[in-house]
């Protein structure tokens, strides 16, 4: 009998492992040129090993919707089990959630969302909020260095148009200055609709050169992505310089290596870093239980998921969705030398 109950147990944990080793997780991010999905990229694979399972992480080089699309079909043809999305377009996605739920594969999205594709989770950043903070640090600077002035000038850099992440996080940031508006008196003047680098850094560079010598009364940009990650001195040279950069009020989102740089050069004023590295690894965590254990199991246990694989301060929502939001962190001058480390750590890819 005991005989009987331990080769019953060997094969049951046989047949875990090879179901495992079997098992197949992508992470399509919006594009690949951009050093924030190192990040992603790193924690997927760390949960990953963890997890004895095969995660690949595929998109096109550059952000374009269609071709993003057309990788992932390309995978839901060849069999994946599971599968996270950074969609570039909200609603262009939705086909393809439609079509890789139909073949039984369960979707989740990370970084950024599409709430009404049918997804099942999202795992990232509430980018509203996020760009509310974003919002009351630029207030803070403004009170702190041009406290004088009267009406304030300011840009907006962001990565795509239709990326719901970002135009959440401007509407918060938006939203955050208007309060501050009705507060102090000031007067908030955006210079232009936002303007779009498609998460491109030599585009961003282009417009940061255009903008600056068209608009030579600026007081600040905020920037709702990782666009700033060009080398430091291409980006104090776009902006006009050492001086008028840091003149400049700049408030921007991510925490990769060239953005920090530019906080200790005193031309970023202040950061709204996101955890791209936890994006990535509890999407694959989620996606791997999901697959093992199913979709109705995995988001009934979603608090117990969370405090093994997740971290203290993450936040779940389940009123009518499952959102896991990972939190932000703020840096500054203040701060900057001791998140360094950890930030090149995380970003540099493997």
């Amino acid at each position: 009998m005991k005989k009987g109950l331990l080769l019953f147990g060997v094969i049951l944990l046989l047949s875990v492992f090879v179901f495992s080793e079997d098992m197949t997780i992508l992470l399509a991010p919006k594009s690949l040129n951009n050093p924030y999905w190192f990040a992603v990229e790193n924690g997927m694979k760390d949960a990953a090993e963890k997890l004895g399972i095969k995660a690949i992480f595929d998109a096109p080089v550059e952000a374009d919707a269609a071709k993003q699309a057309e990788k992932i079909l390309s995978y839901i043809v060849k069999g994946v089990d599971g599968i996270g999305i950074s969609p570039n377009d909200p609603e262009g996605i939705k086909v393809v959630v439609k079509r890789a739920l139909d073949k039984g594969i369960p979707v989740i999205m990370f970084d950024s969302d599409s709430p009404d594709s049918g997804r099942y989770a999202y795992i990232g950043t509430n980018n509203y909020n996020a760009g509310y903070e974003a919002g009351k640090l630029m207030a803070q600077l403004i009170e702190k260095y041009k406290a004088e002035k009267k009406t304030i000038r300011l840009a907006i850099l962001t990565g795509g148009l239709a990326a719901l992440n970002l135009n959440e996080r401007i509407r918060g940031f938006k939203d955050a200055l208007e309060d501050y508006s009705k507060r102090s008196g000031k007067e908030i003047v955006y210079v232009a609709d936002p303007f779009p680098c498609n998460d491109d850094a030599a585009k961003a560079i282009q417009i940061l050169r255009d903008a600056s010598r068209k608009y030579t009364d600026l007081d600040g940009w905020f920037a709702s992505n990782a666009s700033l990650v060009a080398p430091p001195n291409t980006i104090i040279s776009a902006l006009g310089g050492p001086q008028r950069a840091k003149e400049l009020l700049i408030v921007a989102f991510d925490t990769l290596e060239p953005e920090l740089e530019l906080v200790k050069a005193g031309v970023i004023k202040g950061l709204i870093g996101q955890r791209p590295y936890d994006m990535g690894y509890f999407s694959t965590v989620l996606l791997y239980f999901m697959a093992k254990d199913g979709v109705e199991k995995t988001l009934g246990n979603l608090e117990k998921i969370v405090a093994e694989y997740g971290k203290p301060d993450y936040k779940i929502v389940k009123e009518g969705d499952y959102i896991i939001d990972t939190g932000v962190d703020i840096v500054t001058s203040e701060n900057i030398d001791e998140y360094y480390e950890y930030a090149k750590k995380i970003y540099t890819k493997r």
